[in-house]
Protein backbone atom coordinates (compact mmCIF):
# COMPACT_ATOMS: atom_id res chain seq x y z
CA UNK A 1 0.00 0.00 0.00
CA UNK A 2 0.98 3.55 -1.07
CA UNK A 3 1.17 6.25 1.76
CA UNK A 4 -0.29 9.16 1.50
CA UNK A 5 1.51 11.79 0.01
CA UNK A 6 -0.26 14.50 2.08
CA UNK A 7 2.71 14.50 4.62
CA UNK A 8 6.32 15.00 3.83
CA UNK A 9 8.49 12.13 3.44
CA UNK A 10 11.53 11.91 5.64
CA UNK A 11 14.33 9.60 6.17
CA UNK A 12 14.30 8.93 10.01
CA UNK A 13 17.95 9.65 11.74
CA UNK A 14 19.50 8.25 14.29
CA UNK A 15 20.56 10.99 16.54
CA UNK A 16 24.22 10.88 17.03
CA UNK A 17 24.15 12.79 20.53
CA UNK A 18 21.53 13.68 23.11
CA UNK A 19 18.93 16.10 22.15
CA UNK A 20 17.79 18.54 24.68
CA UNK A 21 14.50 17.45 25.91
CA UNK A 22 11.77 19.51 23.78
CA UNK A 23 14.54 20.79 22.08
CA UNK A 24 12.75 23.09 19.00
CA UNK A 25 15.91 22.73 17.04
CA UNK A 26 17.32 20.19 15.25
CA UNK A 27 20.95 19.87 15.46
CA UNK A 28 21.95 20.98 11.96
CA UNK A 29 18.67 23.22 11.26
CA UNK A 30 18.63 26.60 11.76
CA UNK A 31 16.61 28.55 14.13
CA UNK A 32 13.29 27.32 16.19
CA UNK A 33 10.53 25.74 14.68
CA UNK A 34 7.62 28.15 13.25
CA UNK A 35 4.32 27.72 15.87
CA UNK A 36 2.14 31.25 15.84
CA UNK A 37 0.56 30.19 12.53
CA UNK A 38 -1.02 27.14 13.39
CA UNK A 39 -4.33 26.25 13.76
CA UNK A 40 -4.26 25.09 17.80
CA UNK A 41 -7.82 25.56 17.84
CA UNK A 42 -9.52 24.01 15.07
CA UNK A 43 -13.12 23.88 15.26
CA UNK A 44 -13.97 21.18 12.76
CA UNK A 45 -13.25 18.38 10.98
CA UNK A 46 -11.60 20.47 8.12
CA UNK A 47 -9.39 22.66 10.56
CA UNK A 48 -8.13 19.99 12.35
CA UNK A 49 -6.62 17.79 9.54
CA UNK A 50 -5.05 21.99 8.02
CA UNK A 51 -3.45 22.65 12.05
CA UNK A 52 -1.95 18.88 11.86
CA UNK A 53 -0.32 18.69 8.43
CA UNK A 54 0.78 22.22 9.38
CA UNK A 55 2.81 21.35 12.40
CA UNK A 56 3.97 17.78 10.98
CA UNK A 57 5.31 18.94 8.07
CA UNK A 58 7.45 21.40 10.23
CA UNK A 59 8.44 18.77 12.83
CA UNK A 60 9.02 16.01 9.97
CA UNK A 61 12.10 18.57 8.24
CA UNK A 62 13.48 18.50 11.58
CA UNK A 63 13.47 14.63 11.97
CA UNK A 64 11.60 15.30 15.22
CA UNK A 65 9.54 11.90 16.32
CA UNK A 66 7.19 13.33 17.90
CA UNK A 67 5.51 14.11 14.36
CA UNK A 68 4.84 9.92 14.00
CA UNK A 69 1.47 10.12 15.85
CA UNK A 70 0.49 13.38 13.97
CA UNK A 71 1.29 11.70 10.27
CA UNK A 72 -1.05 8.47 11.62
CA UNK A 73 -3.49 11.23 13.49
CA UNK A 74 -3.26 12.78 9.89
CA UNK A 75 -4.65 9.73 8.26
CA UNK A 76 -7.58 9.08 10.16
CA UNK A 77 -8.74 12.85 10.21
CA UNK A 78 -8.07 13.08 6.15
CA UNK A 79 -10.58 9.79 6.23
CA UNK A 80 -13.29 11.83 8.23
CA UNK A 81 -13.13 14.78 6.16
CA UNK A 82 -13.48 13.14 2.95
CA UNK A 83 -16.45 10.93 4.36
CA UNK A 84 -18.20 13.56 5.75
CA UNK A 85 -17.96 15.71 2.16
CA UNK A 86 -20.18 12.50 0.76
CA UNK A 87 -23.62 13.40 0.50
CA UNK A 88 -24.37 10.74 2.81
CA UNK A 89 -21.82 11.43 5.46
CA UNK A 90 -20.22 8.75 5.44
CA UNK A 91 -23.02 7.12 7.37
CA UNK A 92 -23.00 9.06 9.98
CA UNK A 93 -26.34 10.26 11.74
CA UNK A 94 -25.19 13.66 13.17
CA UNK A 95 -21.96 14.90 10.82
CA UNK A 96 -21.69 18.26 12.05
CA UNK A 97 -21.83 17.12 15.82
CA UNK A 98 -18.97 14.74 15.04
CA UNK A 99 -17.18 17.47 12.86
CA UNK A 100 -17.12 19.57 15.78
CA UNK A 101 -15.92 16.90 18.07
CA UNK A 102 -12.94 16.29 15.18
CA UNK A 103 -11.86 19.75 15.64
CA UNK A 104 -12.28 19.82 19.47
CA UNK A 105 -10.68 16.32 19.57
CA UNK A 106 -7.53 17.27 17.72
CA UNK A 107 -6.79 20.33 19.45
CA UNK A 108 -5.91 18.51 22.77
CA UNK A 109 -3.25 16.23 20.65
CA UNK A 110 -2.14 19.46 18.63
CA UNK A 111 -1.51 21.75 22.48
CA UNK A 112 0.07 18.78 24.47
CA UNK A 113 2.34 19.35 21.37
CA UNK A 114 2.90 22.52 21.17
CA UNK A 115 3.46 22.86 25.19
CA UNK A 116 6.13 20.44 24.58
CA UNK A 117 7.92 22.28 21.76
CA UNK A 118 7.91 25.20 24.33
CA UNK A 119 9.34 23.01 27.07
CA UNK A 120 6.14 23.63 29.28
CA UNK A 121 4.74 21.26 31.51
CA UNK A 122 2.34 18.95 30.49
CA UNK A 123 -0.78 18.11 33.15
CA UNK A 124 -0.93 14.60 31.97
CA UNK A 125 1.69 11.67 32.35
CA UNK A 126 0.60 10.17 29.50
CA UNK A 127 1.06 13.11 27.11
CA UNK A 128 4.41 13.46 29.25
CA UNK A 129 5.24 9.61 27.43
CA UNK A 130 3.92 11.14 24.01
CA UNK A 131 6.00 13.46 23.85
CA UNK A 132 8.84 13.40 26.03
CA UNK A 133 10.61 10.05 25.71
CA UNK A 134 9.82 10.85 21.39
CA UNK A 135 11.40 14.00 21.87
CA UNK A 136 14.66 12.22 22.98
CA UNK A 137 14.77 9.29 20.80
CA UNK A 138 14.66 7.10 23.42
CA UNK A 139 11.37 5.30 22.04
CA UNK A 140 10.78 3.27 18.69
CA UNK A 141 8.89 4.24 15.73
CA UNK A 142 5.91 2.07 16.94
CA UNK A 143 6.26 3.51 20.42
CA UNK A 144 5.85 6.79 19.67
CA UNK A 145 2.75 5.75 17.76
CA UNK A 146 1.28 4.06 20.51
CA UNK A 147 1.55 6.38 22.70
CA UNK A 148 0.32 9.12 21.16
CA UNK A 149 -2.52 7.16 20.42
CA UNK A 150 -2.96 6.00 23.68
CA UNK A 151 -2.62 9.36 25.29
CA UNK A 152 -4.85 10.48 22.66
CA UNK A 153 -7.44 7.96 22.90
CA UNK A 154 -7.78 6.43 26.62
CA UNK A 155 -7.08 10.52 28.45
CA UNK A 156 -8.22 13.07 25.48
CA UNK A 157 -11.22 10.94 24.20
CA UNK A 158 -13.50 10.92 27.19
CA UNK A 159 -13.20 14.37 28.55
CA UNK A 160 -13.69 15.71 25.31
CA UNK A 161 -16.74 13.70 24.40
CA UNK A 162 -18.53 14.61 27.77
CA UNK A 163 -17.61 17.89 27.95
CA UNK A 164 -19.44 18.61 24.19
CA UNK A 165 -22.60 16.49 25.70
CA UNK A 166 -22.76 17.93 28.88
CA UNK A 167 -22.66 21.47 27.96
CA UNK A 168 -25.32 21.57 25.38
CA UNK A 169 -28.08 23.77 25.65
CA UNK A 170 -31.10 22.00 25.56
CA UNK A 171 -29.42 18.74 26.87
CA UNK A 172 -29.21 15.86 25.57
CA UNK A 173 -32.05 13.44 25.17
CA UNK A 174 -32.31 9.93 24.99
CA UNK A 175 -32.74 9.88 21.15
CA UNK A 176 -30.32 11.88 20.39
CA UNK A 177 -27.45 9.96 22.81
CA UNK A 178 -28.53 7.06 20.52
CA UNK A 179 -27.08 8.98 17.70
CA UNK A 180 -24.42 10.59 19.38
CA UNK A 181 -23.47 6.47 20.60
CA UNK A 182 -23.69 5.57 17.19
CA UNK A 183 -21.45 7.65 15.63
CA UNK A 184 -18.61 7.66 17.76
CA UNK A 185 -18.65 3.49 17.19
CA UNK A 186 -18.89 4.06 13.53
CA UNK A 187 -15.57 5.93 13.62
CA UNK A 188 -14.40 2.03 14.74
CA UNK A 189 -14.99 1.75 10.51
CA UNK A 190 -12.75 4.53 9.95
CA UNK A 191 -10.14 3.33 12.22
CA UNK A 192 -9.92 -0.08 11.08
CA UNK A 193 -9.74 1.06 6.79
CA UNK A 194 -7.00 3.24 8.41
CA UNK A 195 -4.87 0.74 10.21
CA UNK A 196 -2.74 -0.96 6.50
CA UNK A 197 -2.05 2.75 5.81
CA UNK A 198 -0.37 3.63 9.53
CA UNK A 199 1.50 -0.10 9.54
CA UNK A 200 3.07 1.03 5.90
CA UNK A 201 3.73 4.82 7.46
CA UNK A 202 5.74 3.22 10.06
CA UNK A 203 7.58 1.12 8.24
CA UNK A 204 7.93 2.96 5.05
CA UNK A 205 8.51 6.89 6.09
CA UNK A 206 9.41 6.04 9.91
CA UNK A 207 11.81 3.21 8.94
CA UNK A 208 10.49 1.62 12.19
CA UNK A 209 12.88 -1.70 12.02
CA UNK A 210 10.26 -3.11 14.63
CA UNK A 211 7.10 -3.04 12.12
CA UNK A 212 9.31 -4.31 9.11
CA UNK A 213 10.69 -7.23 10.96
CA UNK A 214 7.22 -8.14 11.85
CA UNK A 215 5.42 -7.32 8.56
CA UNK A 216 7.72 -9.90 7.14
CA UNK A 217 6.83 -12.80 8.75
CA UNK A 218 4.34 -14.96 6.71
CA UNK A 219 0.76 -13.93 6.89
CA UNK A 220 1.63 -12.16 9.65
CA UNK A 221 -0.67 -8.67 8.28
CA UNK A 222 -3.76 -9.71 8.71
CA UNK A 223 -3.27 -10.98 12.08
CA UNK A 224 -1.35 -7.56 13.48
CA UNK A 225 -3.93 -5.49 12.00
CA UNK A 226 -6.61 -7.38 13.79
CA UNK A 227 -4.46 -7.48 17.01
CA UNK A 228 -4.79 -3.07 16.72
CA UNK A 229 -8.36 -2.83 15.64
CA UNK A 230 -8.75 -4.96 18.36
CA UNK A 231 -7.09 -2.73 20.93
CA UNK A 232 -8.35 0.17 20.04
CA UNK A 233 -12.31 -1.60 20.16
CA UNK A 234 -11.14 -2.09 23.77
CA UNK A 235 -10.10 0.97 24.41
CA UNK A 236 -12.45 3.27 22.61
CA UNK A 237 -15.31 0.59 24.76
CA UNK A 238 -13.91 1.98 28.03
CA UNK A 239 -13.45 5.55 27.24
CA UNK A 240 -17.49 6.11 26.09
CA UNK A 241 -18.38 3.81 29.24
CA UNK A 242 -16.24 6.32 31.22
CA UNK A 243 -18.39 9.16 29.39
CA UNK A 244 -21.46 7.53 30.09
CA UNK A 245 -20.38 7.55 33.69
CA UNK A 246 -19.21 10.96 34.29
CA UNK A 247 -22.71 11.86 32.57
CA UNK A 248 -24.71 10.09 35.17
CA UNK A 249 -22.96 10.84 38.15
CA UNK A 250 -24.50 12.44 40.81
CA UNK A 251 -21.89 14.07 42.87
CA UNK A 252 -18.39 15.59 41.79
CA UNK A 253 -16.95 13.26 44.02
CA UNK A 254 -18.08 10.42 41.96
CA UNK A 255 -17.55 12.83 38.38
CA UNK A 256 -13.98 12.97 39.92
CA UNK A 257 -13.44 9.57 40.85
CA UNK A 258 -14.30 8.76 37.06
CA UNK A 259 -11.84 11.75 36.15
CA UNK A 260 -8.69 10.26 38.01
CA UNK A 261 -9.63 6.78 36.96
CA UNK A 262 -8.60 7.87 33.60
CA UNK A 263 -5.85 9.67 33.88
CA UNK A 264 -4.21 6.57 36.27
CA UNK A 265 -5.35 4.16 33.45
CA UNK A 266 -3.80 6.23 30.52
CA UNK A 267 -0.70 7.07 32.15
CA UNK A 268 -0.23 3.20 33.43
CA UNK A 269 -1.30 2.19 29.82
CA UNK A 270 2.37 4.57 28.69
CA UNK A 271 4.30 3.33 31.33
CA UNK A 272 3.61 -0.11 30.06
CA UNK A 273 4.38 0.97 25.94
CA UNK A 274 7.71 1.91 27.60
CA UNK A 275 8.33 -0.76 29.89
CA UNK A 276 10.77 -3.00 27.51
CA UNK A 277 13.34 -0.45 28.88
CA UNK A 278 13.32 -1.48 32.36
CA UNK A 279 13.00 -5.24 31.31
CA UNK A 280 16.36 -4.68 29.29
CA UNK A 281 18.18 -3.57 31.64
CA UNK A 282 17.05 -6.37 33.89
CA UNK A 283 18.10 -9.02 30.98
CA UNK A 284 21.56 -7.37 31.08
CA UNK A 285 22.12 -8.00 35.02
CA UNK A 286 21.70 -3.97 35.47
CA UNK A 287 19.15 -2.58 38.27
CA UNK A 288 16.55 -1.26 36.25
CA UNK A 289 16.07 2.35 36.11
CA UNK A 290 12.28 2.51 37.08
CA UNK A 291 9.33 0.45 38.25
CA UNK A 292 6.05 -0.47 37.27
CA UNK A 293 5.37 0.17 40.98
CA UNK A 294 5.87 3.78 40.64
CA UNK A 295 3.18 6.45 39.47
CA UNK A 296 3.54 7.36 35.91
CA UNK A 297 5.03 10.77 36.73
CA UNK A 298 7.67 9.17 38.85
CA UNK A 299 9.64 7.28 35.66
CA UNK A 300 12.38 10.09 34.73
CA UNK A 301 12.39 11.40 31.46
CA UNK A 302 8.57 12.12 31.62
CA UNK A 303 8.74 14.97 33.99
CA UNK A 304 10.51 17.94 32.02
CA UNK A 305 12.86 20.57 34.05
CA UNK A 306 11.27 23.51 35.39
CA UNK A 307 11.53 25.96 32.13
CA UNK A 308 12.41 29.58 33.44
CA UNK A 309 9.10 31.35 35.38
CA UNK A 310 9.89 33.93 32.70
CA UNK A 311 10.12 31.82 29.24
CA UNK A 312 6.63 29.61 30.51
CA UNK A 313 4.49 33.39 31.16
CA UNK A 314 5.50 34.38 27.57
CA UNK A 315 4.90 30.97 25.90
CA UNK A 316 1.58 30.91 27.28
CA UNK A 317 0.56 34.53 26.06
CA UNK A 318 1.51 33.51 22.62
Amino acid sequence: MTVSPASPSSHRKQRSKPVHLHETKAPDAQGPIQLDDVLWNPVDAEEALEGLEKILGRLNARNDSRAIFLDIYAIVTRKVVHLLSRPDAGGFLEPEWLSHLTGRFAEEALIAVRDSLKNLPLPTAAWRFATHYPAQGLTQPYQDALLGVSAHINHDLGMVVYDNIAHQSPPADARRMARYRHDYFHVNEILRSCIPECLDLLAERYHCTSTKLLLKVPFSRPVVERAVMQMLIVWRQRVWENVVAMLEAQTPEEYQAVVERVRTTSGRIAQALCADKALWRTVRGEAPPFSLDLPPEAWPGVVPPAPDADVAVNARAS
